[in-house]
């Protein structure tokens, strides 16, 4: 799989340094950042709309929506100055509105409003590759995660906060011989193309019962020019969403590869699973999730 376009949503109301910088540092053709505002809430006075009171009120009641518009404006012009800085400092080219990208390496910046989850989301089929947010910056993020994973069939990279490592250092695919996880490992290919070293890791008491199903991985990694490792983890006493976290800190992993929801999502909500589990505790990794 080819990656050539990146999509980063931003919601309006919280930092989003961490996203901006892991898609640059995953951009190999086009990322469009979509700064999505939330519209602003209906305005009333004792339950009677705006446009059915008087013009002495309804003066008083628009203000607070020209405040919102004027907030909006501000943290869209400041969100919009950040992304540019960052564009700069990696000499990406940030695009106007109408231009054609001409360089492989590009950059868009988009404005909506709108609920944020369904606009992310209906956008994402539009492109290869999602860069989001841990669930740890922002709950709705990991609903994103969930829905572009799920609907549009999109790879989802998870982003930390501040991104600690290169993400082409050392790649751990986390194996469980699941067609997700295979999904993940195709998905992950132009990283693990240029990472130093990678590790397929799987998480079971019977280390025997891996050997196959690790040898067949790395024969298909080998065919994309790619040299890995395998090796068994027992999980003792931990889950397996902890036994992954712990193994991607122990070998310093820049990224973390995945498949999302080997189970169905209903039976990972109601009785956990590793799928929720790095959702909600990736904070210090990147991690690409393929379903």
């Amino acid at each position: 799989m080819s990656i050539k376009r990146i999509l980063v949503p931003l919601p309006g109301s919280v930092d989003q340094t961490g996203e901006i910088d892991m898609a640059l540092s995953a951009a190999k053709a086009l990322v469009e950042a979509l700064f999505i505002s939330q519209p602003p809430p209906p305005v009333t006075r004792g339950g009677v709309s705006v446009s059915e009171i008087g013009y002495g009120l309804r003066t008083a009641a628009v203000a607070p929506i020209s405040w919102y518009a004027d907030q909006r404006d501000r943290t869209v012009k400041d969100a919009r100055e950040r992304f540019a800085r960052a564009c700069a400092a990696v000499g990406i080219p940030l695009l106007s509105a109408n231009d054609e990208p001409v360089a492989p390496l590009a950059a868009s910046w988009r404005e909506v409003e709108g609920p944020y989850v369904e606009t992310a989301v209906q956008r994402a089929a539009a492109f290869d590759l999602i860069v989001a947010a841990s669930a740890t910056v922002m709950e709705t993020l990991m609903t994103i995660a969930e829905q572009s994973l799920l609907q549009t069939r999109r790879p989802v990279l998870l982003a930390p906060a501040r991104l600690q490592s290169d993400l082409t250092d050392i790649v751990m695919i986390a194996w469980d011989e699941s067609l997700e996880c295979w999904h993940a490992v195709s998905a992950a290919i132009p990283f693990m193309q240029l990472a130093k070293s990678v590790r397929v890791i799987s998480v079971d008491r019977d280390a025997d019962s891996r050997k196959a199903s690790q040898a067949e991985v790395l024969a298909y990694l080998r065919c994309h020019g790619i040299a890995g490792t395998a090796q068994v983890v027992a999980p003792e006493l931990r889950s397996v969403g902890d036994t992954l976290l712990a193994a991607g800190a122990e070998h310093e992993a820049g990224l973390l590869v995945m498949g999302a929801y080997s189970h169905s999502r209903l039976r990972e909500m109601l009785l956990g699973g590793a799928t929720r589990h790095i959702l909600k505790n990736a904070s210090a990794r990147p991690v690409l999730l393929a379903h």
